[in-house]
């Protein structure tokens, strides 16, 4: 099952990575059309969109509320001065940031470091040309030096975690000092100082807890990732392996008799042609095992599907939910029943592989002589209509082919496919059943 919504151009890698990189030409950008933007991204590329622009927006506090609290109070040169440089200081926290986040930025973190730091020490630098005020909450002096060192100095928590914590002690001296040189009590200067280093402690364990929850989130969606690809390589074993015990011991006959047919060739003895007989039918025998084993592959069983659905979809992380109407199963023929097998092995395995579900339910009924199967999973798919793939197509033609249908739909915040089918259908009109008994 392809779903429109997800367009990303880069797959998942082989360590289950979420995928990255621009959406395809097909998705506007998100200026253009931001719902179908924000519909293309998966839940991962959400949350790393919503992280990301609420910490990048720390750099743009400091500047607006200097802009107000110094407006007025000095020479315009002097906001402007001002006003500037925290600019500048919110540009340098960004790059900072954005290389704490994104990880294909991580070159620009040294650079920003560096930028952060002149821009902070040059507006502290320039604290003492804005006018002080009698009282501390009207001092545009103390409101320099204070949005100077806790806002933006805080995004340095998010590339270095144990110097991370020295912004609140340096917020704390930096703003206790401007208190005690504009000539504050010594209560007042303690007090002013120890509520910064709060306040700056606080800001930094939120961008701590902003990156750790995102970084939870990539390893979360990795994990289902690599369970979804191990529950499929598990099938893969299975069938490997049967097809391993069933012929192995008999191309191991067919490769030594053959070496006894050429041996006894060589030497011109009549019992060559024998064991070439013997060859032969141990081949047939061989050929006929190996059809057995894949007519038992494709061949789907529905009671085996059903149970194989709800161990396939907690191996996957999903939880399921599985309802059969008592009765149901045995009263189909079996051609209805392997048509409804290979409907829940197909939708089953469009879950693991493309929706990204936590929960998915399976219901099977049987409703005036129609056999109904819905198969429900959450999905976050957006507004977009499902796109059927191959697996789908072959699908339906085969419920069709037995006077069935298949129907796959999109609701608010899940999928659902729908496939019916007789429940005495013509079994002689399948091509895979001629082929079968062929």
């Amino acid at each position: 099952m392809q779903h429109a919504g997800r367009v990303s151009t880069d797959t998942r890698d082989g360590r289950g990575a979420p995928p990255r990189g621009p959406v395809t030409d097909r998705v506007p950008p998100w200026w253009r059309s931001p719902r179908v933007w924000w519909a293309s991204l998966d839940q991962v590329q959400r949350v790393e969109v919503y992280t990301a622009q609420v910490l990048y927006w720390l750099g743009a506090v400091p500047p607006l509320l200097l802009l107000v609290l110094t407006r007025g109070s000095g020479p315009a040169w002097q906001t402007a001065l001002v006003v500037g440089l925290s600019v500048a200081q919110g540009v340098a926290a960004f790059v900072v940031l954005r290389a704490g986040v994104e990880p294909h930025w991580r070159a620009q973190q040294r650079p920003g470091l560096v930028a952060l730091a002149v821009s902070t020490a040059a507006l502290l630098a320039t604290a003492p040309l804005v006018p002080t005020a009698a009282s501390l909450s009207g001092s545009p002096r103390q409101a320099v030096v204070a949005y100077s060192v806790m806002f933006s100095p805080a995004a340095v928590a998010v590339v270095h975690r144990r110097a991370g914590w020295l912004v609140p002690v340096f917020a704390g001296l930096a703003v206790g000092a401007a208190a005690l040189l504009g000539g504050q009590p010594p209560l007042v200067v303690l007090t002013t100082g120890a509520f910064t280093v709060l306040g700056s402690a606080f800001i930094v364990m939120t961008l701590r807890l902003s990156v750790w929850l995102l970084d939870v989130v990539r390893q979360l969606a990795g994990a289902q990732g690599d369970r979804a690809r191990l529950a499929v390589a598990e099938e893969r074993l299975r069938f490997a392996r049967d097809l391993h015990d069933v012929v192995g011991r008999d191309l191991s006959a067919i490769a030594l008799k053959s070496e006894v047919v050429a041996r006894l060739a060589e030497r011109g003895r009549p019992e060559a042609a024998a064991e070439a007989l013997a060859v032969r039918e141990l081949a047939q025998s061989s050929l006929a095992e190996v059809r057995a084993v894949v007519r038992g592959h494709r061949r789907a069983d529905l009671d085996v599907e059903l149970s194989g659905a709800r161990a396939l979809l907690a191996s996957a992380g999903v939880g399921c939910e599985l309802r059969v109407e008592p009765g149901a199963v045995a009263a189909l023929a079996p051609a209805a029943q392997e048509a409804l097998a290979w409907a829940v092995r197909e939708a089953v395995t469009n879950v693991v592989r493309h929706a990204r579900a936590r929960e998915c339910s399976l219901s099977l009924a049987v409703v005036e002589g129609t056999a109904v199967l819905v198969v429900r999973n959450d999905d976050d798919g957006g507004a977009s209509p499902v796109r059927p793939g191959a697996g789908l197509t072959g699908l339906r033609e085969r419920l069709e082919a037995r006077g069935g249908s298949l129907e796959v739909r999109r609701e608010p915040g899940r999928v659902v496919l729908t496939a019916t089918v007789l429940v005495s259908p013509d079994e002689g009109s399948h091509p895979v059943d001629q082929e079968a008994r062929a």
